[in-house]
Order: C-alpha cells, then sequence, then structure tokens
C-alpha cells in the first residue's frame, strides 16, 4: 500500500469514526431530549405525558391496566402558608415516599400541582385497593416537612380499571377524578370508581332522577344519633342522618348518593326535605315530652342565601325554637368561601339558629378562618377521638382543640365516642358533648324515642313522659 492510499484510508477511518460518533451523540441527545421531556421537572416523576405515553399502548393491547389517581389533601394551606417554595420541598418528598412505598409494581408520574397518578399493570383482584391504602398510610406516617417546620399530609385516592371502567387513559382518568372527589368529599380515602354514583354516567342521571321522586314516595327516612352531655348524664340533641332505602339497591348511605348530588341542585331540595323532617319529628318527640335540639348537616353548595329561605320555612311549618336547631357545616364550606360563609352564618345567628363547625381537625381551617364566624360549636373529628386512650398524640390535639375553643366561647362536640375510656376521658378534658357509637348507632325514630326512654337519661335538656 503506496504512503498515499494509506493516507486515504486513515481519512476515511476517520471519516467514519467521526460520524459514527456524531451519530451516537446525536441519538445520546436526542434520547435525553425525549427523556427531559417525559420528566417533571421538580420530582424527577414521569409527567403527564410519560403517562399518556406508557399507558395508552397497554390500554390498547388490551393487557389489563389499573390507574389510581391521589391528591394530597388540603395542600394549598401549605402553598399559601409557607410559600410555593416550601410546598416544591414537600412534593419533592412526597414523590419519594411514594415512589419507595410503590416499588417495582407500578409507575408514578405528577400530573401537575400535588396530584399524581399510578399505573398497574395486570392488577390482581383487590390489589389496586391494597396498594392505595399502603400509599395513603405511608403518606400519614411519611414524617414531611418544610425547613423546619413538620407537616402532616393526608390524601385521597380514586381508581379506575381499563376495559371496566373506561377504554381511554381520557375516560380512565375522568372517571378516577370522580372516585377520587368522592372519596375526598366523604373522607374514605380510597374509593373504585362506580357508574352508579357518577352524576354523568347513565346510571348516575337514573339515580339523581329517582332521587327526586324517592323524596315523594317516602323512600327516604332519617336516622337519629344522640349526642349527650361531656359527663353522659344528659341527653342534649339528636344529629338527622339521610338514609334511602330503594326499590331495587336497598338501603343506601350518604356517601353512596349524596356526593354527586351536591354537583346538581337537587341538593337544595334534599336539604329542604331533611330539615323539615328533621325539625316535624323533633316537634312530635316534644309534644311526648322529650325535649331536645336537632342537628342538621347542611352541604358546603347550600351554604348561601338560599338556605336563609329554608331554615325560615322550615321553622315556621314545624313552629320550632330556632335556638334548638343545630346546623352543621363543613371545614370545607368555610374554607371554599370564608367571606360569604362568614355572611351566612352571621344572618343564621342573628335568627338564633345555632352553628356548628363539622369535622374539625380533618380538613385544613385555621384560627383564622373561626375569627369573625360567628358559629357556637366546633365538633372534633372521629380520627382524633376513636383511638384517644391508645394515642397520647391524639389525646393532645384532643385537649388543644378544646382549650382554644373555650376561650373562643365554643362549645366542643366530640363524634366517633366508641368506648368507655374515650367518654371518661373526654368528660376530665372538659368536652361539652359527646357523640358516637358507645351510646347508639344512629336510629330510626320510634327506636330512638325508645333508647332515651330506656336510657333513662335526666337533667334540664330532658324531660321524658
Amino acid at each position: 500500500m503506496t504512503a498515499v492510499t494509506t493516507a486515504w484510508a486513515i481519512a476515511v477511518l476517520v471519516t467514519v469514526g467521526a460520524a459514527i460518533a456524531l451519530t451516537v451523540l446525536v441519538r445520546q441527545r436526542d434520547r435525553v431530549r425525549v427523556e427531559l421531556a417525559r420528566t417533571d421537572p421538580l420530582t424527577g416523576l414521569g409527567n403527564r405525558r410519560a403517562l399518556h405515553e406508557d399507558a395508552e399502548p397497554w390500554i390498547d393491547s388490551g393487557g389489563g391496566l389499573g390507574l389510581l389517581l391521589l391528591d394530597l389533601d388540603g395542600f394549598k394551606d401549605v402553598n399559601d402558608t409557607l410559600g410555593h417554595a416550601a410546598g416544591d420541598e414537600v412534593l419533592v418528598q412526597v414523590a419519594q415516599v411514594l415512589t419507595g412505598t410503590l416499588g417495582e409494581r407500578g409507575t408514578i408520574t405528577r400530573l401537575g400541582g400535588d396530584e399524581f397518578a399510578v399505573l398497574v399493570r395486570r392488577p390482581l383482584d383487590g390489589e389496586l385497593e391494597i396498594i392505595a391504602k399502603r400509599l395513603l398510610t405511608a403518606l400519614a406516617v411519611g414524617g414531611f416537612h418544610a425547613g423546619v417546620v413538620p407537616l402532616d399530609l393526608q390524601g385521597s385516592i380514586g381508581i379506575a380499571v381499563a376495559g371496566v371502567d373506561g377504554n381511554s387513559l381520557g375516560e380512565l382518568l375522568q372517571r378516577a377524578d370522580i372516585a377520587m372527589y368522592t372519596a375526598k368529599r366523604t373522607r374514605v380515602g380510597v374509593l373504585r370508581y362506580d357508574a352508579a354514583t357518577d352524576p354523568h354516567s347513565t346510571g348516575g342521571l337514573e339515580l339523581l332522577g329517582q332521587l327526586r321522586s324517592a323524596m315523594e314516595e317516602d323512600q327516604l327516612a332519617l336516622h337519629y344519633q344522640p349526642k349527650v352531655s361531656g359527663d353522659g348524664s344528659r341527653l342534649l340533641g339528636f344529629e338527622a342522618l339521610v338514609r334511602w332505602n330503594h326499590p331495587t339497591r336497598g338501603l343506601l348511605m350518604p356517601a353512596d348518593f349524596l356526593p354527586f348530588v351536591e354537583r346538581t341542585h337537587l341538593i337544595h331540595a334534599l336539604t329542604r326535605w331533611v330539615m323539615i323532617t328533621a325539625l316535624r319529628q323533633a316537634a312530635t318527640w316534644r309534644a311526648n315530652g322529650l325535649h331536645t335540639s336537632m342537628a342538621v348537616n347542611v352541604s358546603a353548595v347550600s351554604l348561601d342565601a338560599g338556605l336563609l329561605g329554608v331554615v325560615e320555612e322550615a321553622i315556621a311549618l314545624t313552629r320550632w325554637a330556632p335556638g334548638d336547631l343545630v346546623l352543621e357545616i363543613t371545614e370545607t364550606a368555610i374554607i371554599n368561601d370564608p367571606v360569604g360563609a362568614r355572611a351566612t352564618v352571621a344572618e343564621l345567628r342573628r335568627r338564633g339558629v345555632r352553628v356548628a363547625v363539622d369535622d374539625f381537625g380533618a380538613g385544613s381551617t385555621s384560627l383564622g378562618h373561626l375569627r369573625g364566624l360567628a358559629v357556637h360549636e366546633l365538633k372534633i373529628d372521629r380520627q382524633f377521638v376513636t383511638e384517644l386512650v391508645a394515642h397520647p398524640e391524639d389525646e393532645v390535639i384532643v385537649s388543644t382543640v378544646i382549650a382554644l375553643a373555650h376561650k373562643l366561647g365554643l362549645a366542643v362536640v366530640a363524634e366517633g365516642v366508641e368506648t368507655v375510656a374515650a367518654a371518661d376521658r373526654l368528660c376530665a378534658l372538659g368536652c361539652d358533648e359527646l357523640q358516637g357509637f358507645f351510646f347508639a348507632r344512629p336510629l330510626p325514630a320510634d327506636q330512638a324515642l325508645a333508647w332515651a326512654r330506656a336510657e333513662g337519661l335526666t337533667g334540664a335538656a330532658v324531660e321524658l313522659a
């Protein structure tokens, strides 16, 4: 080989080598770009694009796919109180906890904000619910912090399954979102999508139509759970809880139909029916010598000017004393519209009606929200009451709430009292009213009256014939 030939061959090899190296670099760059396009820059998890690219081929193949949609409860308050930088810090910690808990069984993506999605291929029967509960348990014990501020986080998860609840990722996301929303509102934590309780589905629309006639055909009924004094000696009142005796589905609890009824104007008609029915029953009891207050739950959707008219109508029809009517509103109602809630509550108080904040501690109501809110009572959420004796930290929370409430001039009701030990401890802590299975489960009207007579509770609030 001549020197010229050799030089030419070397030049060709160098050129080919450079071309190969360049190709490799270009491919690596493209792979990096693709990966970056699929990655959430904050947490390092996959993003919405990754979710679509991973899920849609699997759905099309019919291989079996479960979708879990997780949303943190009350996370907005972290950003509002501590700032978005602190919120981002917490989200990174959440991503690490969720990833570590999920392991190799699925893939997790961040859809945005505090919303995460989990894909599980070929899920076994009941496996999705188990995975969802493990994720929520991991959040509950996660030990999160923003700087030096410790945080307790909880979440809600909705579940949808490909081929059963939807045939595209868009449908699965929509159905999982509906289930997650319902889980959040009903505080059950994890919920599988059910078309029967979806107001946008045929089954949901049918159920809504049936509920309209149910109020006229005596399918709805109220059960009443007693509230007693802190020392357990006096019956102070009852809380009215709605049930639906469905002609084909049997007895439906509020969680089975209220969450999606709240998305329609039918909630106003239902609120009116419950209030009038409850006060009529209380008036009947009063005529038989049982004098107690009556508590009625009010949806966040119903906490507007129209509620005042419903209250006035119910009081007028039943000739009920306004001071013996207690309206229980949730923390969500206060947080969603603090200005509107404050105005409505002020008008209710002006009319003499008592107002209680229900499930206090389950959401994110701050003392700032309570300031200027003319409520009379706080109901401590059952999650702090049921394990009061076993978990000292729950007692610290309960005792603190009682002390703060009393300083604000508010009465305190503990719901979820299930043992004598819890009842005794709450009494020692100065809780004003107790409610729970230890005393009685929600009872039909006739059984509630019989229970009161059998218990023989005495005191100024009760006069039994």
